[in-house]
């Protein structure tokens, strides 16, 4: 059972044969759209900057000296999230992130911009409007990059073509 690699949404009993288990959905855009708490942000981060640690490497690298059962059941919940891959060396699990920083805010953005407009009562152009103000207010740099990205898109769109990144 060393060196079994176990994938986000899946559980390794002790009792298995070393295939995981089912164990949750891998959809995680709707625990991103509801944010991740202060401690698990900064474990995210901690993996993201190492690419992979035990619990206690994790423990090592956070601001706030925490207990070792406390950084194992954090790990544990972002892993049953499907934020987390595991991997069983020896006795310990060691920890990587399932998906990098720029993947998890493009699903949290998109599951904020679905619940937007599915939550409200006004017309999705009223809502629109409203969004582009706030980001006028918030950013004006931000609003001609979004101006810059409407372009681009409309562009792919006309071309048939795939849409492609562009690099900010």
């Amino acid at each position: 059972m060393a060196d079994a690699i176990t994938k986000p949404g899946a559980t390794l009993s002790a009792e298995s044969s070393g295939e995981p288990e089912p164990f949750a959905s891998n959809d995680v855009s709707g625990t991103l759209a509801r944010g991740l708490g202060r401690r698990e942000q900064e474990i995210m981060k901690v993996l993201w900057a190492r690419g992979s640690a035990s619990v206690v490497e994790v423990a090592a690298c956070l601001s706030t000296a925490l207990a070792y059962t406390t950084v194992m059941t954090t790990l544990d919940r972002l892993f049953k999230k499907g934020l987390l891959q595991r991997e069983k060396r020896n006795r310990a699990f060691i920890y990587s992130a399932s998906l990098t920083s720029t993947e998890v805010e493009r699903q949290r953005a998109t599951g904020l911009v679905r619940r937007l407009f599915a939550d409200s009562r006004e017309r999705p152009e009223i809502v629109l409007s409203c969004l582009v103000d706030a980001v006028d207010q918030y950013d004006v740099g931000l609003l001609d990059e979004l101006e810059t990205r409407i372009r681009l898109a409309r562009a792919q769109a006309a071309e048939g073509g795939v849409k492609q990144e562009e690099p900010r």
